[in-house]
C-alpha cells in the first residue's frame, strides 16, 4: 500500500452518515486503504458502531447505547439525519465491518470508546473487539485506539499481537517514554499534539504517528490545511473525514 496511509474517518463522514456501512463503502470507493470506527457495547453485550455513547445525535432515537438492546439500535435510522436520501440506513454492528475488511483487505482502526470506564458496561469491550478480530484471523490489519491509554496498556498485555495507539488531543511530556510504559505501537495526535518534538520521539521509539483531522467547526483551520500539515510533518497515516481530498493531495506529492 503506498504511504501515508488513508483511514476514513467514521468512513467517509463528510458526505455519508458517519459509522455507517454505506460511509465506510464510499470511503473504499474513494481510494482509502481502511476505516477508523468507534465502537460501543450494546446493553445485551454486542459491539456496534458509533461515535457517540447515546443514540441521539446520529439516529432518530434516544439513550445510551449501553441501555439498549442490538435488536432495538438496529430498528433505528441513523442516516435520515445526515440526508433524506440516506433514510434507514441502520447502526451496523463490529461484526460487519470486520467482514468488510477482510472482502476488501482493508486497514481497520478501532477506537474503543471506553473512556466511559465509569460505566461498568465497558468492562470487556476492548477484549470483546479483540476477540472478534482474533477470531477472523485479522490481527495484522487492524489497529486498536482510545483516549484510555490504561485500556490499551491491559490490551496489550493480554495479547501482543495486537497493534495498539494513544489517541492524543495535545501534546504528553516525553511521549515516546510514555508510551513504552503502555506497550504502544503508535501515537494518534490530532494536530495540535502533531510536534516536531513528539515525530523525533516517536522515530527514536520506534512508534509510527498516525494523525486525525478534525472536522469544522471544531477546528480553526479547514481539514484540507489540516492535512498538508500533516503529509508535512512525516505521518505514517492520516485519520479524515474527506479521504477523497487525501487521495487527490498524496498523488500531487508522489
Amino acid at each position: 500500500m503506498p504511504a501515508p496511509l488513508i483511514l476514513a474517518h467514521r468512513g467517509a463522514s463528510a458526505a455519508a452518515p458517519e459509522n455507517t456501512l454505506v460511509a465506510y463503502e464510499l470511503a473504499i470507493e474513494q481510494g482509502a486503504d481502511g476505516l477508523e470506527i468507534d465502537v460501543h457495547p450494546t446493553r445485551d453485550g454486542h459491539l456496534v458502531s458509533i461515535h457517540d455513547d447515546s443514540v441521539d445525535r446520529t439516529t432518530d432515537g434516544r439513550g445510551r447505547v449501553t441501555e439498549l438492546t442490538l435488536a432495538e439500535i438496529r430498528q433505528l435510522d441513523a442516516g435520515s439525519g445526515f440526508s433524506p436520501d440516506f433514510r434507514g440506513v441502520p447502526v451496523p454492528t463490529l461484526d460487519e465491518v470486520l467482514d468488510l475488511t477482510a472482502r476488501h483487505g482493508l486497514v481497520l482502526n478501532i477506537e474503543v470508546k471506553d473512556i466511559y470506564r465509569h460505566d461498568a458496561a465497558y468492562d470487556g469491550a476492548a477484549e470483546a473487539a479483540a476477540e472478534a478480530v482474533l477470531a477472523r484471523g485479522l490481527a495484522e490489519q487492524v489497529v486498536f485506539s482510545s483516549f484510555n491509554h490504561t485500556s490499551m496498556a491491559e490490551l496489550k498485555s493480554r495479547h501482543p499481537e495486537l497493534t495498539t495507539g494513544l489517541l492524543m488531543m495535545m501534546p504528553l511530556h516525553e511521549v515516546g517514554a510514555y508510551a513504552r510504559t503502555t506497550g504502544a505501537d503508535a501515537l494518534h495526535p490530532a494536530l495540535a499534539a502533531l510536534t516536531p518534538a513528539l515525530i523525533t520521539q516517536a522515530r527514536e521509539a520506534n512508534l509510527a504517528v498516525n494523525a486525525w483531522t478534525i472536522a469544522p467547526p471544531f477546528s480553526p483551520l479547514p481539514e484540507e490545511e489540516q492535512l498538508r500539515a500533516m503529509w508535512a510533518a512525516g505521518v505514517d497515516a492520516v485519520i479524515t473525514n474527506i479521504p477523497d481530498v487525501a487521495v487527490a493531495q498524496r498523488a500531487e506529492l508522489a
